[in-house]
């Protein structure tokens, strides 16, 4: 299943956005569904805790004026790849797991190896769909 939002930059919270019921009760009527329409929570329950959750999104390179702002050596690079974001405040979705599969999957598809983002601890950065909907669902 895939699932695109809008309403990220002015909060995820709306009926519409990655905090709302849509995701789970998604979830719920597609396994009601592949019941042939019979009623078993537990399988929306097993779809839910067995899924797989990427947040893509785009990163922006370190801008020269706020370069202070990222860690030296963890700043995306223009037309260098892809990004994986990481914050250590799990701002990102990014955790160990999901940051070893989407290595896995651009190193078997012969993808440039990944560029890591890290924002530095004692910056705020803001919170992803990826959490957003790991928490709601």
């Amino acid at each position: 299943m895939i699932a695109m939002f809008d309403h990220e930059e002015v909060g995820s919270s709306s009926s519409t956005g990655a905090g709302s019921w849509i995701v789970a009760e998604a979830v719920r009527r597609i396994s009601h569904e592949l019941r042939s329409g019979q009623c078993n929570p537990v399988l929306s329950d097993r779809a839910i805790q067995s899924s797989f959750v990427l947040s893509v999104d785009q990163a922006h390179a370190v801008h020269p004026n706020y370069a202070s702002k990222h860690e030296k050596s963890h700043g995306p690079k223009l037309n260098a790849g892809m990004v994986m974001k990481r914050n250590s405040h799990q701002r990102y979705a990014t955790d160990g797991l999901t940051g070893l599969v989407v290595r896995e999957i651009a190193k078997k598809a012969g993808l440039p190896p990944m560029q890591e983002f890290v924002v530095r601890n004692d910056c705020a950065c803001g919170n992803t769909i990826g959490p957003i909907i790991s928490s709601a669902s």
